[in-house]
């Protein structure tokens, strides 16, 4: 089976008339992939109305127990992502402490994509800022 974009970037953005297709290019799918990450890491669990286990716990309670949050937190993003990104799977996840002395903490995203060329490791960073918002690179 092909992946392809979500079904909602496909009715935002459809194919011109006539130029339909079975396969996405690779760097298609990571750009789909990377900002469902962004959106599912950014919700906090709790506000979306059609799945309360949809996000990730609030921020509060992550940094008011840290350092001993962490590994919690480590295994919040990856049970979200294994039940909110299907395209991604072997999805490890680490926390990757940086060498500045602000408060951001730092996580590291790896998977495989299985697609009509084979597979595909990939790999994303993340950077909780100060204000809690996540970002996916």
């Amino acid at each position: 089976m092909a992946i392809q974009r979500t079904l909602l970037e496909r009715l935002r953005a459809p194919e011109p008339a006539g130029h339909r297709h079975l396969h996405t290019s690779t760097q298609e799918v990571l750009d789909s992939i990377i900002a469902n990450l962004q959106n599912v890491l950014n919700t906090t669990r709790g506000n979306c109305l059609t799945d309360d286990q949809y996000g990730l716990p609030h921020m509060s309670s992550i940094r008011s127990t840290m350092p001993w949050s962490i590994s919690g937190f480590v295994t919040a993003i990856r049970t979200t992502i294994e039940r909110n990104e299907p395209r991604l799977s072997n999805i490890r996840v680490r926390h990757a402490p940086g060498n500045d002395r602000t408060m951001a903490l730092r996580f590291e995203i790896s998977a495989l994509v299985v697609d009509d060329e084979g597979r595909h490791s990939v790999r994303f960073e993340t950077l909780v800022d100060d204000d809690g918002r996540i970002r996916v690179r």
